[in-house]
């Protein structure tokens, strides 16, 4: 049987969801499929070639959809992986496996490699279709026969076999889901439809009596009918949408917080129920610190694409002023909202810009998500009295949703139709993500591997106690794990690892001798300066205001690596600290008062010194 090309799945994708309809509407776009075709020249590599790109990328994608969906089908029954019955573990293994390959097939699909799909001349397309545009005989179930042989040659498992033919949400149709997208979304694409297509269309109606409104009323029809499609097309459009769905300054901390992001499929469900079931609302998320809110949060922007912004106290994005001009924009660009960037400064005075701004939108663009991770650490001194927490509407119209996130204290929000999900009310969901992340993570890193055998330790112990350790705290694990590979915990039992988070941060305290006497008040100072400064800042700064030459300063910021974050500002590389819990330990009154310092005079060397580099 011959090979699946790509100009069967082109003509199959422009035509063959249309099918052998008598309608007169679809009859013309027949046509102009047949014409367009003709005009392509056969020499155009080029263009030929952006054909075949976006057929691949269809095709890997539509597979990848369908992976996905199996997995979270047989994750969602068995909620960790290693639960799972033994044909469930098989069939996991092998989707993630088939995962594994598709990405990497996209990767090479975009450096130009093609891989199997076959390259077809032009003419194979001509090939398909009669002379008045129709497909030929049963094109479309030859097609579908050949993506079925690509099934049985891989020796895809039982669940995805039946998922690929299932009717309206198969394979073939999830395909041709992504081309229509990719023919929105690539320019090269959009403009030989719109450019010969059209143009062919327009020609056909001048000998016909069909109108332009024919052929729309025709292709809604079709859209009606393609029940799930519809939802795939809005997520296909985030994925291949060529502008960032988040602005640029949160796509690395997005990909930071979701690297070896595993399960909280019962937060994502609840969030989809709240979606679903109520027409407007906040949906707020709430845990304590290093629970993992954040990477929840980018892991749904992540999925969604949805309008986003992430509050981080530590490199100062925590005004309400900068929201607002952040969200706003979002909006703005997104909904092709006729005002003009950057916005005046009245807009972001306060909320009624943004309130205006959902609005316009909501009728017609319905649902809007908004994520705004962290209230918590919103600058409050940047917004009026009394005011809702960074001008946040109190009510909302029909099919606008805020998906927030903030710790266990009060911020001010009062607003209509709140609903408050406890994430510490998930114990064993959580113990269960956490073990899962703490089984990724042996799986895929040797050291970790050895250090257990090092130890004597299976890996099943090991997971179970560690998880018991972290109090089911994500942060935790990531300090924890890091220590065990860099070696720092060579001759420790499992059962003296420290207890949570902040026991953790003690032990590292001493560890790093700042409890050793006398006092290394030098660095005691640069780390309390860290974690005050309201913006990243550079090591010359640290080493100006604490009197110590660069090599001193360097070597403390060495040290405590771990807990920093580093980024390259108007060319130098400055220093925040990674994540609010440690400022938290070291606001804790027995820290402070052992490091013989106080918190305001800190605050005050910052302003006295640094209050211009800060934003002090």
């Amino acid at each position: 049987m011959e090979p699946i090309t790509w100009g069967w799945i082109l003509a199959a994708a422009l035509s063959g969801i249309v099918g052998n309809k008598a309608d007169v509407g679809l009859d013309t776009l027949g046509k102009g499929l047949k014409g367009m075709i003709n005009r392509l020249k056969p020499g155009d590599a080029p263009m030929h070639q952006e054909i075949q790109m976006a057929v691949g990328r269809a095709f890997l994608l539509a597979q990848q959809s369908l992976v996905e969906d199996c997995r979270r089908e047989l994750i969602g029954e068995n909620k960790s992986i290693w639960d799972c019955p033994p044909q469930y573990k098989n069939e996991i293994t092998w989707l993630n496996q088939k995962l594994k390959r598709l990405k990497a097939d996209l990767q090479k699909l975009e450096k130009g490699e093609f891989g199997e799909l076959a390259v077809t001349p032009v003419a194979d397309i001509d090939s398909l279709l009669t002379p008045d545009g129709a497909l030929v005989g049963d094109t479309l179930g030859v097609v579908r026969q050949q993506l079925m042989v690509v099934l049985q040659q891989e020796n895809a498992i039982a669940l995805y076999q039946t998922k690929a033919v299932t009717p309206q949400v198969g394979l073939f149709e999830r395909m041709c889901a992504y081309f229509a997208v990719e023919m929105q979304q690539n320019r090269v694409l959009r403009e030989m439809i719109q450019g010969q297509l059209l143009t062919q269309i327009n020609a056909n109606l001048k000998h016909q009596q069909v109108t332009v409104e024919d052929i729309e009323a025709s292709l809604t029809a079709i859209g009606q009918n393609m029940g799930e499609i519809k939802g795939w097309l809005k997520r296909i459009h985030n994925q291949l949408s060529g502008h960032p769905a988040v602005p640029l300054q949160f796509q690395s901390l997005i990909a930071e917080k979701t690297e070896g992001f595993v399960g909280r499929e019962f937060v994502f469900r609840a969030i989809q129920d709240f979606l679903q079931q109520q027409p407007n609302g906040y949906f707020i998320i709430e845990a304590d610190p290093g629970v993992g809110k954040s990477a929840i949060l980018a892991e749904y922007v992540r999925q969604t694409g949805c309008v986003a912004y992430f509050n981080v106290r530590s490199q100062g994005i925590n005004r309400a002023d900068d929201f607002l001009k952040s969200v706003c924009r979002q909006l703005i660009e997104r909904y092709q909202l006729p005002y003009d960037l950057p916005l005046h400064p009245e807009n972001t005075r306060d909320g009624n810009f943004l309130a205006r701004l959902l609005t316009e939108i909501a009728p017609h663009h319905s649902p809007v998500v908004i994520a705004v991770d962290a209230l918590d650490e919103v600058e409050m001194k940047s917004q009026t009295d009394g005011a809702n927490v960074l001008y946040l509407p109190q009510s909302l119209p029909n099919g606008v949703y805020f998906i927030l996130t903030k710790r266990q204290t009060y911020v001010p929000l009062t607003v209509n139709k709140p609903y408050l999900f406890n994430l510490m009310e998930y114990g064993a969901e959580s113990l269960q993500d956490v073990q899962r992340y703490i089984n990724q993570q042996v799986q895929k890193k040797p050291s970790l591997q050895q250090w257990l055998e090092n130890q004597g330790q299976d890996i099943a112990t090991f997971i179970t106690t560690l998880a018991q350790k972290s109090d089911r705290n994500f942060m935790y694990l990531r300090y924890v794990l890091e220590d065990i590979e860099s070696g720092a915990y060579q001759d420790l039992n499992l059962a003296n690892l420290p207890e949570g988070l902040q026991q953790y941060y003690y032990q590292h305290w001493q560890r790093m001798g700042m409890t050793a006497k006398p006092l290394p008040r030098t660095k005691i100072k640069i780390v309390y300066v860290l974690a005050e400064a309201r913006k990243p800042v550079s090591s010359l700064l640290i080493s100006q205001f604490a009197g110590e030459d660069a090599l001193t300063v360097q070597e403390v910021l060495d040290e405590w690596d771990q807990f920093l974050r580093e980024e390259q500002i108007e060319g130098q590389t400055r220093y925040s600290i990674y994540h609010a819990s440690f400022q938290d330990f070291l606001h804790r009154q027995d820290i402070v008062q052992a490091a013989g310092i106080t918190i305001r005079d800190i605050n005050a060397l910052i302003a006295d010194n640094l209050a211009e580099e800060l934003g002090l």
